[in-house]
């Protein structure tokens, strides 16, 4: 069973959205209350506008299947993770010799994976008809086969009942429990492949006019430099990949963010504005870092030691110099910072 950290969807997936909220930048319209944008003209460079809702249902589309992903497959992806940690053997399943016993986590409420159905099937239904529907149908498919089977696991893994069966129940589950993460590995990787294609369409169509009506500004720098962020953990969560082509991302990435940041030093914000932006340049120069330490990892073909061996695992590969682990921390924390703006 191939561990799903490694799948660089999973990460990605958490910065989709930027894209949706930034839309069709327009000075007109006045900021959402939650971006604490300053309102006088002088100030609007220091922060992106809020956009002016697209016509369509392209929009609408993916912005339901986005917030319904970054909702729930998170923390599927981490209860799965959860079980692999202790499962000495995913093939074979649970011996009952296990010293540590950690489970696994629930992974949402009956409400938000029924909210998440009803909104599939309208988006669904809207227009215009994407291949994106069909995967969306089978993620949710595949995950509602694997939910009841993660609730009954988890209760019986959190009550200890291993401790009265001798691991019976836990062996007899965990055949239909590793069928069931591995199909929604597989649709999760689909789907979220299927809305990466649509999303980079839209944003990359969204930049060009951006540029075009705005010029260099704060908004196009801004997703310009998540773009390219974007791009480029694309290369870096895979366990290889072609160390002159991540080479030629990470240039430009390096190249956008410096411009952005240039821009911040000559254009400073204020407010809070001033601290999330504080807090984005610093995120910026961590995955630069992150990025770094990868490209070089792997360019120059640098063996991870014994003790490094030892920490890549989920948890703990983050402190790992030159992993996928640390690159996609870095990268989940930018696009945290990002979506503070």
């Amino acid at each position: 069973m191939t561990s799903p950290l490694r799948h660089p969807a999973l990460a990605l997936l958490l910065g989709l959205f930027l894209a949706a909220q930034l839309g069709a930048c327009s000075r007109d319209e006045p900021p959402a209350a939650e971006n604490s944008v300053p309102a006088a003209a002088a100030q609007e460079a220091a922060a992106p506008a809020k956009p002016a809702e697209a016509p369509g249902g392209l929009d609408q589309k993916l912005g339901i299947y986005i917030d319904c992903y970054n909702d729930l497959d998170g923390r599927v992806h981490d209860s799965i993770r959860r079980y692999s940690s202790w499962i000495k053997d995913m093939q074979a399943g649970p011996t009952g010799k296990e010293v540590v016993v950690y489970g696994l986590y629930e992974i949402g409420p009956e409400q938000k994976l029924g909210n998440c159905r009803t909104q599939f099937g309208q988006a669904a239904g809207m227009s215009p008809a994407l291949a994106l529907d069909g995967a969306g149908k089978a993620y949710m498919e595949a995950l509602d086969q694997l939910q009841p089977l993660v609730i009954e696991a988890h209760r019986y893994y959190d009550r200890e009942n291993y401790k009265d069966d001798q691991f019976a129940q836990g062996k007899a589950l965990h055949p239909r429990l590793k069928a069931a993460m591995e199909s929604f590995m597989a649709a999760s990787g689909k789907f979220s492949d299927a809305i990466e294609l649509e999303n980079d369409k839209r944003l990359e169509a969204q930049m060009q006019r951006l540029e075009k009506e705005e010029g260099r500004q704060l908004p196009y720098l801004h997703m310009a430099t998540m773009h390219e962020a974007k791009l480029l953990i694309r290369m870096l969560g895979e366990e290889s990949f072609p160390a002159d082509q991540a080479a030629t991302r990470l240039a430009a990435y390096e190249k956008i963010t410096d411009e952005l940041l240039a821009q911040l030093k000559a254009q400073p914000a204020e407010g809070m504005s001033a601290h999330n932006w504080s807090f984005f340049s610093q995120a910026s120069e961590d995955f630069r870092k992150a990025a770094k330490e990868r490209v070089r990892r792997v360019r120059d073909q640098v063996p991870y030691s014994t003790g490094e061996q030892m920490m890549l695992k989920p948890g703990s590969d983050w402190m790992v110099e030159g992993s996928p682990g640390k690159a996609l921390k870095t990268y989940n924390t930018l696009v945290e910072r990002s979506n503070k703006l």
